[in-house]
């Protein structure tokens, strides 16, 4: 329950349309394809769509994934595993026999890697699936996509499976993606961008670490210097201010890891570890728009959104209201994406900006001196 809970964590995709017509069709052909199926008996993991109400439901009635604009579902992996230490214990009972039945001759790295392969067969036949589920969310009208997980092996295997069954290829949304889907197609900032981060480079995520260092830096001296007030696009005033943690690195290697909550004396030893040529990796950030408080951990990835809080809300298990429930979750996602486009949009306007080198990060440099 990685996105329905109280502490929810995923991580963010831009997805297109697969299709322009009969989409809903589309959807409900590729949920019911790709369906999980159980584990064979020669296999250790087996992948799947299932049920958003129900892990072990595959059966993908129409209701049960179309909310709204939304569509909703599990991505549900079952794996059968085998104990090192009872795969030890195996191999070496096999081994013994191996011995006994060849006149104590030991077995060649050939043989023993049959014997291996014969033992783990065997075990993974009486093994158990172990059934772990991850959620999964598409708005279909703002095309974002949110996977349950910072997994990187679950995110992959999801990948492959959505594009396998749903012919949907969807982009992840770490710092230079998001950029690219806040900036204007043609401009000075788009083509500033360009210059710092090749647009075509497989290494963009590592190449662009930087700007994830920046943003979380700028966004404290920002929170600082503004008393953290933002005007969101629908005019309303939102207020972002650090949270309980603050975690710096050194950006060439994230070595030497300063780990701080917010209490006073600690931001001193956080300013004097910016002094140092350290910058923000890790923060928990605060965020309140309305009479509604959100709290949630951002790293330099700018990619997943970990452990966010969100207002309470009710646990009545009537049916009826389990799509109010989901709904409201939503709206509250919804509004916390919203406000982190307002303020990377805004930290964007400065990164890509002339007045950047020549103002704005000096001016952070001497805020960063101050008791």
């Amino acid at each position: 329950m990685a996105i329905q809970s109280s502490s929810a964590t995923f991580t963010r995709f831009f997805l297109e349309d697969p299709v322009k017509k009969n989409f809903w069709d589309h959807i409900d052909k590729g949920l019911k394809a790709g369906r999980f199926q159980d584990v064979p008996e020669n296999q250790s993991i087996s992948v799947g769509f299932a049920s958003w109400d129900d892990l072990f439901d595959t059966g993908f009635e129409y209701s049960a994934y179309h909310k709204g604009e939304y569509v909703a579902f599990n991505f549900r992996v079952d794996q059968r595993k085998i104990p090192p230490v009872l795969m030890k214990h195996q191999l070496r009972l096999a081994v013994d026999d191996f011995r006994e039945k060849n006149d104590d001759k030991w077995p060649s790295r050939q043989e023993k890697d049959q014997l291996r392969e014969e033992v783990a067969m065997r075990l993974l036949r009486k093994a158990l699936p172990q059934p772990a589920g991850y959620e999964i969310v598409w708005n279909t009208e703002k095309k974002w996509l949110l996977v349950g997980t910072t997994s990187k092996r679950v995110i992959n295997a999801f990948w492959e499976h959505l594009e396998n069954h749903l012919q949907a290829y969807p982009v992840p949304l770490y710092h230079f993606q998001w950029a690219l889907r806040l900036l204007p197609a043609q401009g000075r900032e788009r083509n500033t961008l360009a210059s710092l981060i090749a647009l075509d480079s497989s290494e963009a995520l590592f190449d662009g670490m930087f700007l994830g260092y920046e943003f979380l830096t700028w966004l404290w001296f920002f929170s600082e210097n503004t008393s953290g007030r933002i005007r969101l696009p629908d005019y309303r005033q939102a207020f972002v201010q650090l949270g309980e943690r603050l975690v710096l690195s050194r950006t060439d290697d994230g070595s030497e890891r300063i780990v701080c909550t917010t209490q006073t004396n600690n931001l001193h030893e956080a300013r004097t570890a910016l002094q140092q040529g350290k910058m923000v990796e890790e923060v928990q950030i605060y965020m309140k728009m309305g009479d509604n408080e959100y709290f949630a951990v951002l790293d330099t990835k700018l990619w997943a959104i970990k452990s966010l809080k969100t207002p309470k809300q009710l646990t009545d298990r009537d049916e009826a209201e389990a799509d109010g429930r989901f709904l409201e979750k939503m709206y509250f996602i919804e509004e916390v994406l919203g406000c982190l486009d307002t303020v990377y949009s805004r930290f964007l306007s400065e990164r890509l900006s002339p007045k950047w080198d020549a103002a704005t990060w000096p001016q952070i440099k001497k805020w960063c001196k101050k008791k």
